[in-house]
């Protein structure tokens, strides 16, 4: 008995021993050097699992090449370092006897031609740093199987990606997403990302793109933008790959999608298609902001030359001619859209061309609570409405780079566009003196429009670089045209309750017809005073005719016309710029000024008709300005970087400022042009600080932004009481001085635990007063705002994804002419997601949000919880097929609810959208799904 206690006794200490030497804990310390003993700063070093090479930890050396991984996890990892230049370097670590581990010097060595063969097997690397660039290797990221690159990115270090699909890198916008180097369905970083599979990349690098006048010079201007490319992995560069996806539903719910892509190493050529009727309708708000505004030259290919160029935008028409499926969640769409994308690289040559074709039909049945401020009263409007609208259009890029020679290159771009509308507008208006009170009068409006538009926009941009460094030159051309036609049918009818008499206040027909025509050059000649300074001089010209064409007639009295409604208005805007500036480029400071003198010459007449006499003298003025810029970005060490920007803006009128005879479609809000306007003018002033750690990938950045007018335009407001019309709206834009907006914002992004739970956060300020006259009485509005956003999300398994989200924003809105009518308008808002591989082949999604609307000044307090669930399954052996059954708005409670305030009144829109139904779906993947999904098991 005595023996077998004696040896219980030795195994517990041999078991405290063991503990005492295996601690639960260790903390990693080495040193990177090459072969000759120096040392190797800013090394990226990294902890895998040594049985899938998936990251677990990661850092970066210091600049005396040393790195610590401090209490990590006592386990066996392999390590593995790179180093630009040098062949990655791969340690097996077993389990540490004590809670340091000295690794001691790790030796690297430089990458020569009898080693090539070596780098080549082991350059693959979970993560690298190389400059500016950071680059992802893809597959040491898992996802489920069926996930899109987006879904991808969310699992990437340093990364973000929001609701709507919005892409951030170290707490920058990622501005464009290319497809090995090569743009892929224009502009839109969503188009790659929301419609390739995970599965096909190889690699995802995220850097800093210059601008194009760096491009062109040589010379570092400061300005960068974050671009993303994603590269495919070799099987996807030859054959082709793509996937179809049917759906039907409960409620008469259906939906499709698919996209097939055939590339190879000088080509690339996809088609992605789509159809539902679940309020999808595939449009972008930079699609959107493209057809709004004729701006020749993108980001990309920026031919506006000299500083702040870029920001002129020639608005046509304004939204009521935009062929455009803009939906913002209200109501109930029926969408369509396909298109094709081609691309042509043999180094020399880029061409691309690019085509699509969306149509959306809303219908849309909306309540709207609006009040209306006086100096010592209000009125109130409760509206009705029925909307059903059409919006379908063509769309079709091109864009080729051709390199003449070493030092010559020349870009032409043109994007064409056909666009079709039509509306029916059914609305129910009562107004009345207060909420408690009878109304006043009522109006019954049923307007029917529809439009055709074509937009053409072209440019061309050749750039020669000398053999000095700095010394360039450049030429831009421009064309845009946009013409456009349509018809308003208009009806309404007014109902005074007092006197119960109904009065038909308008009958009328317009025929509007639009077109402008703009050229637009720009010229750019750059030299080098010394290895830290250069100079620049451009020139700047624009021409714009425009053309209105507007008659209104009564169907009631033979089509007979209306001469207080209908005009004819020619209308040409020239802009020229001359200016010069001066940089000062070295070790990481770029400080430029300049100076400008601008010319805007406005001229137009306007007519009953074409060819009828002028109804008032011709508009013939000139606005000249001396335009000031200051731009100093200034990158302090290797990771953070501060701007200051300070620029005097002026900016003509538009056309629809100036049309000087009003617009009536809606006999209780009426508009009227100024053709006397003169353009705004304002002082901007920014500044920002950021700051990325690529030891743990977080970010951190605090800016702010104010603009100061000397003159602003405002639609100062008439409210009157009229016999025949009852409570009538006049808008008319005036130039007021005065008037500011300040906006303050800061993000951070960490990693809780590495590779595992991060946290986000975004918050802003924004304070601005606008000047204004309510019925000839100043009333002075000023709007106070705060935002917050904050989330994490957590990944404790490659099979289980965890996501919070929390909202909460503040609208203080107050009125200098009736402070009692001061508004408090607030919204807060959880989200709470969850992507779990339950089984093998079993994946289960779910995502709730509960959001809060309220206005204290109306009592008004409403709160939407939405809830929505699927599981999914893949199904045969190489996992083409895949079923999902889907749930949304499992508690039926979605609802549209958007608040506003400005100037002298505040509203709130309370409309239908798509509420409960269930979905079934089926999905065949051209490749299927290689990758073993045991793999990820985690039990």
């Amino acid at each position: 008995m005595s023996r077998i206690i004696l040896f219980f006794l030795l195994c517990c200490s041999f078991g405290v021993v063991v503990s005492a030497q295996t601690p639960n804990k260790t903390t990693l310390r080495g040193t990177v050097r090459d072969t000759t003993g120096e040392t190797l700063p800013l090394a990226t070093v990294m902890l895998l699992n040594p049985r899938d090479s998936t990251l677990i930890n990661f850092t970066r050396g210091s600049a005396e090449g040393t790195f610590e991984f401090k209490n990590v996890r006592n386990i066996p990892y392999l390590l593995k370092v790179s180093y630009l230049g040098y062949i990655p370097l791969q340690k097996q670590l077993t389990v540490a006897t004590s809670e340091t581990s000295e690794l001691g010097d790790l030796r690297m060595k430089p990458i020569t031609n009898e080693l090539m063969e070596v780098v080549v097997r082991t350059a693959k690397a979970t993560l690298s740093i190389k400059g500016d660039t950071i680059e992802y290797d893809a597959s040491s990221f898992k996802v489920p199987p069926g996930s899109t690159v987006e879904d991808l990115l969310r699992r990437l270090p340093g990364i973000e990606v929001d609701a709507d699909g919005n892409i951030k890198a170290q707490g920058k916008d990622v501005k464009r997403v290319y497809v090995d180097g090569k743009t892929f369905f224009g502009d839109d970083p969503k188009a790659a990302t929301k419609n390739l599979g995970a599965e096909t990349l190889s690699k995802v690098q995220v850097y800093d793109d210059k601008s194009e006048q760096a491009k062109l010079t040589g010379v570092d201007d400061g300005k960068k933008e974050k671009a993303m490319n994603l590269e495919l992995k070799e099987e996807y560069k030859k054959g082709s790959f793509g996937k179809i996806t049917a759906a039907v539903g409960t409620e008469e719910r259906w939906a499709g999608r698919g996209n097939y892509n055939r590339f190879n190493k000088k080509e690339q050529f996809s088609l992605i298609g789509y159809a539902n009727n679940i309020n999808q309708t595939g449009v972008n708000w930079e699609d959107y902001g493209e057809f709004k505004g004729q701006n020749t030259f993108n980001d990309q290919d920026n031919g506006d030359f000299g500083f702040s160029s870029g920001q002129r935008f020639f608005y046509f028409g304004g939204g009521e001619d935009t062929p455009l499926n803009n939906f913002d969640g209200r109501g109930f769409t029926t969408n369509y859209g396909g298109g094709a994308n081609y691309n042509f690289d043999n180094k020399k040559t880029k061409f691309n061309a690019n085509y699509f074709y969306n149509q959306t039909k809303l219908d849309l049945d909306q309540y709207a609570f609006r009040q209306t401020f006086f100096a010592d009263s209000s009125f109130f409007n409760n509206d009705t409405a029925q909307l059903g609208t059409f919006r379908g259009n063509h769309a079709f890029a091109t864009r080729l780079e051709q390199e003449l020679d070493s030092n010559n290159l020349l870009i032409v771009k043109a994007n064409l566009r056909l666009g079709a509308s039509s509306e029916d507008n059914v609305k129910n208006q009562l107004f009345s003196k207060s909420t408690d009170e009878r109304p006043i009068n009522s109006l019954n409006i049923d307007n029917y429009s529809d439009l055709d538009v074509f937009r053409l926009s072209s440019s061309a941009i050749f750039r020669h670089r000398f053999g000095k460094k700095g010394k360039a030159f450049a030429v831009s051309a421009g064309y845009n045209s946009t013409n456009s036609e349509g018809t308003e049918n208009l009806f309404s009818l007014n109902r005074f309750f007092d006197a119960n008499t109904v009065t038909e206040q308008l009958r009328q027909l317009n025929a509007n017809d639009k077109a402008t025509h703009q050229l637009k050059s720009s010229l750019l000649y750059t030299d080098a005073f010394s290895k830290k300074w250069y100079w620049e001089a451009f020139l700047n010209f624009s021409n714009a005719d425009n053309i209105v064409d507007r008659q209104t007639t009564n169907p009631d009295a033979n089509n007979s016309r209306i001469d207080s409604l209908s005009v004819y208005y020619d209308n040409a805007i020239r802009y020229s710029r001359l200016g010069s500036s001066l940089r000062y480029s070295h070790k990481g400071l770029n400080a430029s000024i300049g100076l400008a003198a601008q010319q805007i010459a406005l001229k137009g007449n306007y007519a009953i008709e074409k060819g009828a006499p002028d109804l008032a003298p011709p508009i013939s003025r000139d606005f000249f300005n001396w335009v000031p810029n200051l731009q100093v970005n200034y990158q302090i060490g290797q990771n953070a970087w501060c701007n200051l920007n300070y620029n005097y803006t002026v900016r003509e009128p538009q056309i629809n400022d100036l049309q000087p005879v009003p617009n009536v479609n809606n006999p209780a809000f009426r508009t009227e042009g100024n053709p006397d306007l003169e353009p705004e003018r304002s002082h901007s002033i920014s500044g920002g600080f950021n700051r990325w750690n690529p030891a743990n990938f977080s970010s951190f950045g605090v800016g702010a932004d104010f603009d100061l007018f000397d003159s602003q335009i405002v639609y100062n407001q008439t409210v009157e009481v009229l016999k025949e019309t009852g409570v009538r709206t006049t808008a008319r834009p005036d130039n007021v001085s005065g008037g500011n907006r300040f906006n303050a914002y800061t993000w951070l992004n960490f990693p809780v635990v590495k590779t595992k739970l991060t946290a986000n956060g975004y918050g802003n300020v924004n304070i601005g007063q606008t000047p204004g006259f309510v019925n000839g009485v100043e009333n002075n509005t000023q709007n106070v705002g705060f935002n917050f956003n904050g989330g994490l999300n957590f990944t404790p398994a490659a099979t289980l994804i965890l996501g919070v989200d929390g909202e909460i924003g503040f609208n203080n809105i107050s009125y200098s002419i009736n402070e009692d009518q001061n508004q408090k308008i607030r919204r807060y808002g959880l989200d709470a997601s969850t992507k779990w591989q339950v089984f093998n082949k079993t994946f289960l999604e779910s995502n709730f949000n509960y959001a809060v609307f309220q206005n204290e000044r109306y009592g008004f307090n409403q709160a939407v919880p939405i809830w929505n669930a699927s599981v999914r399954r893949l199904i045969g052996k190489q996992n083409r097929l895949e079923t999902r059954l889907a749930a949304f708005d499992l508690l039926n409670r979605r609802v549209s609810i958007t608040q506003d305030g400005s100037q002298n009144f505040v509203m709130r829109n309370v409309a239908n959208t798509l509420a409960r139904y269930f979905m079934l779906s089926v999905s065949y993947n051209v490749r299927g799904y290689e990758n073993k999904i045991k793999k990820n098991n985690w039990w």
